[in-house]
């Protein structure tokens, strides 16, 4: 068995760490890193899709892991899933940057600026191809397979390279109840890299998790105290997997 030295975290603005003062110190990955005394590589994006998450982290996760000086099997994966309606395109003309001043901040990897983000909160500015993309592209029967197949397909290459990898959802992404075309599909995933179970229960997801009890930002974001308590929680977690070993004895964290 490896010992985990980098975490890698990828998701969108609920794993960037959107709305704090300092996301590279107080957001959950930042936090749980530190708890587990490794390295930490946070690709998340805010706005980002789903299908981001799987196209960021195929194509970038070598160069963070010879960035890091590591191995494949030294890499602990941590994807956090967002909504289903989006998606992304790449348009090598234009870059897409922040359409809201504290809601746009990307990761700084390569030609990231030319893949366009497609989602609800951008057709409500008014960009076209959300617009259209929602209106005549979009099922919420059609995202759902299309997401297990992704997240099947990722799982699939992360192992094959050897990597570990653990899943939590950033709120209640999925529908209720899962379409029956795409359960044969999620019965595929391994529930057991799930944090709480597969389909979540509504605790179980970051936002429902905390909302309520902790501070939120203008832009309905967990602010740090309640990126701890999701810290704390997937702390937890890991602490009772045999199957992971990290530099730091998985213990309690820090309130």
């Amino acid at each position: 068995m490896s010992t985990i030295r980098l975490l890698v975290a990828n998701g969108c603005s609920f794993a960037r760490g959107a709305e704090l003062a300092a996301p590279e110190r107080d957001a959950w990955p930042a936090l749980l890193g530190a708890d587990l005394g490794v390295r930490v590589a946070n690709l998340g994006c805010d706005g980002g899709s789903n299908r981001r998450v799987v196209r960021s982290t195929v194509a970038h996760l070598d160069a963070v892991r010879r960035a890091h000086r590591v191995t494949y099997d030294q890499i602990l994966f941590f994807g956090m899933w967002t909504a289903l309606c989006r998606d992304e395109y790449y348009d090598s003309r234009i870059e897409d940057g922040p359409v809201r001043p504290d809601l746009g901040v990307r990761p700084d990897l390569p030609e990231e600026p030319h893949w366009q983000r497609v989602a609800d909160w951008k057709a409500a500015e008014g960009d076209r191809p959300s617009r259209a993309y929602l209106k005549h592209l979009f099922s919420t029967t059609g995202g759902t397979v299309n997401f297990f197949v992704d997240w099947l397909l990722l799982e699939h290459h992360l192992t094959q390279l050897g990597v570990p990898s653990r899943y939590a959802f950033a709120w209640e992404v999925l529908p209720d109840p899962i379409p029956a075309e795409a359960v044969p599909v999620m019965r595929a995933l391994r529930a057991d890299l799930v944090f709480g179970q597969l389909p979540p229960r509504p605790q179980d997801t970051f936002r429902e998790m905390v909302v309520g009890r902790v501070p939120f930002g203008h832009w309905d974001h967990p602010l740090r105290e309640g990126h701890r308590h999701f810290a704390n929680a997937l702390l937890r977690w890991l602490r009772t997997d045999e199957r992971l070993h990290f530099p730091r004895a998985v213990g309690t964290a820090s309130a």
